[in-house]
């Protein structure tokens, strides 16, 4: 009977999205209300959606977010965000909802990441840009910034924009106006191919665990398994070699190198550039991340490594990318959360930057 009322509450959802056109046209919830049951034991509403002016970025970078995770913290009476794209621009405020990050670029220019020209140079690393999943501050005050990395192949205008993904720690002693030195910590077990083509493994999120003192790493493959992964670090810091891989029941491969499995029951609806958070509401872990069919999905855990069956959380026209959650920061949220998003992608990259709120009932 639990698995057939959940049914009836998804049909009126999938009929109601599906109708969504891929323009920007508003979006009436009135008394259709989005509403989907995820377990037996608790569902979710969603709200109209808003669109967020992207005008206050630089022209190069104006229009191609959310483009990636957004990592927001909490640093005294004030909330750092830090915007990804190949690289990252961070803003700070007074408020953890986006909306207000807008025009708040501190300092103006990029504090981490960047990439090489058209006609660079490889480095099997980094060249191709970084940009952070997840920034958490240690407890000598210090921000581990944890980031993906990608390398390319020159010139870009004869070999494209292949990219070979990894993943990395950073670290800043001045609340990520600036950074040390990137290391890498997860790779694929496939190294860097010499013909172009979609490699590596990346497109994550990190969080740590307060629940068992560790952090979590959850990224995708681009070749061989191409669902969400994850990987997990009892270091402090998240260093270099302290990161295993999940395979096979267990963390039992390196970062560096290892293979992995897939987590299930996620790989029902393969993705990757999921957004985590810690729900004081809920006492759960929840998940929203990017379908390969365009459309959004959600999940929960009560311990961050065992998730429950993924369900359609949003599908706004063809193609719903780039989930980012925020509530008290970008990994601790309430009874009601904000959805950032980009949808409406141009033949160009740029994309609309789109907004809705998150409720919970239990």
């Amino acid at each position: 009977m639990i698995k057939f009322s959940l049914v009836l509450f998804a049909f009126p959802l999938l009929s109601y999205w599906n109708s969504c056109s891929k323009h920007d046209s508003p979006v009436k919830d009135s008394s259709e209300l989005k509403k989907a049951s995820l377990t037996a034991d608790w569902s979710f509403t969603l709200g109209d959606r808003s669109i967020l002016s992207q005008s206050t970025f630089p022209a190069s970078d104006s229009g191609y977010y959310t483009d990636g995770a957004i990592p927001l913290i909490k640093l005294g009476n004030q909330y750092y965000g830090f915007w990804a794209r190949y690289r990252n621009y961070r803003t700070v405020a007074g408020s953890p909802l986006l909306q207000n990050h807008l025009g708040q670029l501190n300092p103006l220019t990029p504090v981490f990441g960047g990439n090489q020209p058209n006609n660079g140079t490889a480095n099997g690393f980094n060249d191709g840009g970084m940009w952070f999943i997840g920034v958490r501050q240690l407890n000598d005050g210090r921000l581990a910034g944890f980031f993906h990395a990608e390398t390319h192949w020159y010139p870009r205008t004869t070999q494209g924009w292949y990219a070979y993904k990894s993943i990395g720690v950073a670290y800043s002693s001045d609340s990520g106006r600036s950074w040390g030195a990137p290391y890498q910590i997860l790779k694929h077990e496939l190294d860097k191919p010499t013909t172009p083509s979609w490699s590596g493994l990346g497109d994550g999120a990190v969080i740590y665990n307060h629940l068992n003192s560790k952090y979590y790493c959850y990224y995708t493959p681009a070749t061989g398994v191409t669902s969400i992964c994850m990987a997990v670090s009892s270091d402090q810091n998240g260093y270099v070699g302290s990161w295993k891989k999940w395979y096979n029941g267990s963390f039992s491969e390196p970062g560096l190198g290892g293979k992995q499995t897939a987590l299930s029951p996620l790989t029902m609806n393969p993705g990757s550039n999921p957004s985590v958070h810690w729900n004081t509401y809920l006492n759960k872990f929840v998940m929203i991340w990017h379908g390969w069919d365009g459309k959004l999905y959600i999940s929960a855990s009560s311990n961050a490594e065992t998730w429950e069956s993924p369900r359609l959380l949003l599908q706004d026209g063809p193609k719903a990318w780039y989930p980012a959650i925020i509530g008290a920061s970008s990994v601790e949220g309430g009874q009601q959360i904000q959805l950032y998003y980009a949808f409406d992608f141009r033949p160009d990259g740029r994309r609309t930057l789109a907004s809705r709120t998150i409720t919970f009932q239990l």
